[in-house]
Parts: C-alpha cells; sequence; structure tokens
C-alpha cells in the first residue's frame, strides 16, 4: 500500500456537452429546466412569531410615516396654486369641525403607527448595543413595545 502522502484524492468528472442552439431553443430549455427545480420555502411554511410580525410592522409604519410626511409637505407646495389653505389655522379649524367619531378616527390613524414606530424604533437601537439579544428577551420587548404602543395610543386619543 501507497504511503498516505503519495495517494490523490479521486474526483469525480462529468462530461460536459455544448451544442449550439437558437435563442428560442435556449428559452425553452431554460424553462424545462426550471421546472424540474425545487420550490424554495415560502412564509407560509413558517410558525408567525412575535418578531417577525414587528419587524414588518415596523418596515410599514415606517413607509406610511414616510409618504405622510412628504405628502404635508408636497400639499405646503402645491396646495396655495390650487387655491387651498394648509395653514395650521385652516387645519385646526377644519379638524374641530369634524364630528367626533371622525376626530378619534383621525387621531387613531395618526396615533397608532407613530408610537408603534417609536417605541419599537427605541427597541432596535437596544439591540444595538447588543443588550436584549436573547429569544426570551427579544418576545419580552416585543410585547413591551406593544403594550407601551397601546398605553400611549389610548393617552393620545383621550387629548
Amino acid at each position: 500500500m501507497a504511503p498516505a502522502s503519495r495517494m490523490l484524492p479521486v474526483v469525480a468528472r462529468r462530461a460536459a456537452s455544448i451544442q449550439s442552439m437558437t435563442p428560442a431553443e435556449a428559452q425553452e430549455l431554460l424553462v424545462k429546466q426550471r421546472s424540474n427545480r425545487p420550490t424554495s420555502p415560502h412564509l407560509a411554511i413558517y410558525k408567525v412569531q412575535i418578531t417577525m410580525a414587528l419587524s414588518s410592522m415596523h418596515r410599514i409604519t415606517g413607509v406610511a410615516l414616510s409618504a405622510s410626511l412628504y405628502g404635508l409637505g408636497l400639499s405646503y407646495v402645491f396646495a396655495p396654486m390650487l387655491g387651498y389653505s394648509v395653514s395650521s389655522t385652516a387645519i385646526a379649524a377644519a379638524f374641530g369641525g369634524l364630528p367626533v367619531a371622525a376626530k378619534f378616527a383621525a387621531k387613531l390613524l395618526a396615533a397608532t403607527p407613530f408610537s408603534f414606530h417609536a417605541f419599537n424604533g427605541i427597541r432596535h437601537l437596544i439591540w444595538d448595543t447588543a443588550s436584549q439579544l436573547t429569544n426570551k428577551a427579544v418576545v419580552q420587548t416585543g410585547v413591551a413595545v406593544l403594550g407601551a404602543s397601546a398605553v400611549t395610543v389610548v393617552g393620545l386619543l383621550l387629548l
């Protein structure tokens, strides 16, 4: 038997075939190859966890708040051209003339994403310090974010 230093590794080799084909034939081959590929896992196979849900909601509320900010900024630019006033006095007068249910809905629509995004942002800042990163702590801070957001929203609705 040969010494270990002289043994060569066994390498499996496969012959590659090369053939020329038209773009239509190449597309057909690609479609055929893709149909043989396994389907990758989808979100439906995962158990929804508080971390997943809060991460999604943080992104959604961030986009909503950004869109609201840009919309308000653009309204200050374009509203006067259309004959509307968006001064603080005009907004306060319009809000004051709304029915109580509409005021409640407007406050809820504004307070909920703002308070959640703010508290969840603080949670992310805490994570940036490399603390509260265990599975148990992540769930606890998620529940704390939801609780603090709910208390804040109720407080803002009562103003």
